[in-house]
């Protein structure tokens, strides 16, 4: 069977649910290695993301036209499918039912075709089952916006129904694409211009002059990324550098650094006199980490190996910890991290963050600065991680920062993903007082 554009969504598909591959890596690789047309790899793309993001309301749909037991992968096909069919306004329903049919044959024979295609055509002549068929708004919230059910009675809690369904329906929607400009290489201006000439559509964001959104073919094609003149970025995470207060000869410490984004973007702000130690506990992330610094040509930052619940040997001006979390924060593009955390992770995870903490804590110098972020919006991992390390660390405070877009001052920033169409965020500082 050739490898068409539906097939090579539902193999990725099933890297992604069966295998635990990360959604928004194991896309680039296919679209990297295969040779697609700009319609089909938006096809693709759409497929995939789509599928996973929305498994639990598929299988919400599907559930009524199945009678017997049918093969995990075979229900997985269904539901890329079915997401066609509802989603998919341009998609024709022969078009869907017969590749179905085709991909079920080729993975299972002729049998299997048949199932496809008798659920595939029931399904098309019969009304689906509507959401407000669920009396429990909770539970028709996880039905609605594919969310495990935890995880809606945590948000409500904390943020209320109606901030709940913002954030539930921000993750649906495809957040912008957004670069950093590497202004160690070249003028924004000038940067913008070379993105231009490569045929994108570039706009500078109004809170962050160095974060570009963009429009065009994937970034990681073009040659201002290769040369380092762009990196792929959130802007949610670009706000880390722009708040941490950097001076012209700041030691930095970025203690959870892989993939080295922030740590990159801090060197580049220091530019020639300071100085970032990015470390991760993983010796194949320094490799990644390195493989950026030399594309960005940084020669103010050095990656080496460290647990960073293991003492450090010096001080520094700042350190950053960017905490292992739950991800509940960058949904948009790592959607199946939902179906996988737990209440339980989530606990032993605040345990982590908290051990971090406690032993970075002791390389900050003395009116030096710790600043704690997440990219995840479960407060459990954020406010009261860090209210909790204040409580049992009387010698470090709060350092109240300008806030970026309102302009008042706090002492943290939880950024959600509706804010600027990107990733959830936490972010605050802490400074040590007295030894």
């Amino acid at each position: 069977m050739t490898e068409t554009v539906r097939s090579l969504a539902f193999d990725t598909i099933q890297d992604i649910m069966n295998d635990g591959a990360y959604s928004n890596i194991r896309i680039n690789e296919v679209l990297s290695t295969n040779d697609l047309n700009a319609m089909d790899k938006g096809l693709f793309t759409e497929i995939v993301y789509g599928t996973v993001k929305r498994k639990y309301t598929l299988d919400y749909f599907l559930k009524p036209f199945v009678q017997t037991k049918i093969k995990a992968w075979v229900r997985q096909l269904l539901w890329m499918s079915i997401y066609q069919y509802v989603y998919l306004d341009k998609v024709p329903d022969h078009a869907i039912i017969n590749e179905a049919v085709e991909i079920a044959k080729e993975r299972g024979g002729y049998h299997n075709g048949n199932v496809v295609n008798g659920i595939l055509r029931t399904m098309m002549r019969s009304d689906l089952p509507h959401f407000e068929e669920i009396a429990d708004p909770k539970k028709r919230m996880a039905i609605e916006y594919s969310m495990p059910k935890w995880i809606i009675d945590h948000w409500v809690t904390h943020y209320g129904i109606e901030e709940t369904k913002a954030i539930l329906q921000s993750f649906m929607e495809q957040n912008d694409t957004t670069v950093r400009a590497n202004i160690t290489r070249a003028s924004i201006d000038d940067i913008i211009s070379k993105l231009q000439d490569e045929g994108y559509e570039v706009e500078q964001d109004q809170d962050l002059p160095y974060c570009l959104h963009i429009l065009g073919q994937p970034i990681i094609n073009s040659r201002s990324f290769k040369d380092g003149f762009v990196s792929i970025q959130d802007k949610s995470s670009m706000f880390v550098g722009h708040i941490i207060g950097l001076e012209r000869h700041d030691h930095i410490l970025d203690a959870c650094s892989a993939p080295g984004g922030k740590a990159c973007h801090i060197a580049e702000l220091l530019m020639p006199e300071g100085h970032v130690d990015a470390t991760d506990i993983h010796e194949h992330k320094i490799d990644l980490i390195n493989y950026n610094i030399k594309k960005l040509r940084l020669n103010n930052i050095k990656a080496f190996q460290h647990d960073a619940t293991k003492p450090y040997q010096q001080t520094y001006d700042k350190v950053l910890v960017d905490a292992p979390c739950s991800g509940l924060g960058v949904l948009r593009h790592k959607p199946e991290i939902k179906y996988t955390q737990s209440k339980e992770q989530i606990a032993s995870l605040v345990d982590l963050q908290l051990e971090i903490l406690e032993n970075v804590k002791n390389n900050v110098k003395i009116g030096g600065t710790l600043i704690y972020s997440t990219c995840t919006i479960e407060q459990l991992e954020n406010d009261n991680v860090i209210y909790t390390f204040l409580k049992n660390n009387k010698n470090f405070e709060f350092e109240p920062f300008q806030h970026p877009v309102t302009g008042e001052m706090v002492k943290t920033m939880q950024i959600m993903p509706q804010d600027f169409n990107s990733d959830g965020f936490f972010i605050t500082k802490i400074t040590r007082k007295e030894q």
